[in-house]
């Protein structure tokens, strides 16, 4: 990936970074995890490496942005671990848009498991119901974002070689 491709990512991640922690704030509920939906892009374009370094990058961003994480570090594990899940789905040549919203979805859904259980283990009560509707939210929201990632990253890669 070149130096284009790199820095359209990054902005990515702290857009949707900074939406989240922004609309939360409003109180609106239940919003999409933009920034999985970025990871997925990267992960399902570039494979398991693209998808872990990405996740790792947007989860160190979510860790630091306010509310942050309890324990440094753990969004971005969660998120490393999601790329490489979501990148090891990876598709040669084209893919439905179904296939893109079900590995996003199981993406989203291994995400909450993972936050209920870590919230579990500290006593803090988990809304299943509102993980459930962030599940769906975020899938359909793929829908949209991923195709238009995956343009923007063809697009900077052609450039490259033209």
């Amino acid at each position: 990936m070149n130096v284009t491709g790199l820095v359209t990512r990054a902005l990515l991640l702290v857009v949707g970074g900074v939406l989240a922690v922004t609309l939360s704030a409003r109180g609106l509920a239940p919003l999409p995890d933009l920034v999985l939906v970025v990871v997925a892009s990267a992960a399902l374009g570039g494979g398991p490496r693209s998808g872990l370094v990405t996740g790792l990058a947007g989860g160190w961003l979510l860790d630091l942005l306010p509310p942050g994480s309890a324990v440094l570090g753990t969004q971005a594990l969660l998120y490393a671990a999601a790329g490489l899940v979501v990148g090891l789905a990876r598709r040669v040549g084209p893919v439905s848009l179904a296939w893109v919203t079900a590995v996003v979805a199981l993406a989203a859904a291994g995400l909450e498991v993972a936050r209920g259980a870590l919230a579990l283990a500290q006593g803090v009560p988990v809304d299943g119901a509102a993980a459930l509707l962030r599940v769906v939210v975020t899938a359909t929201a793929a829908l949209v974002v991923v195709p238009l990632v995956l343009r923007l990253e063809q697009r900077a890669e052609r450039r490259r070689f033209a």
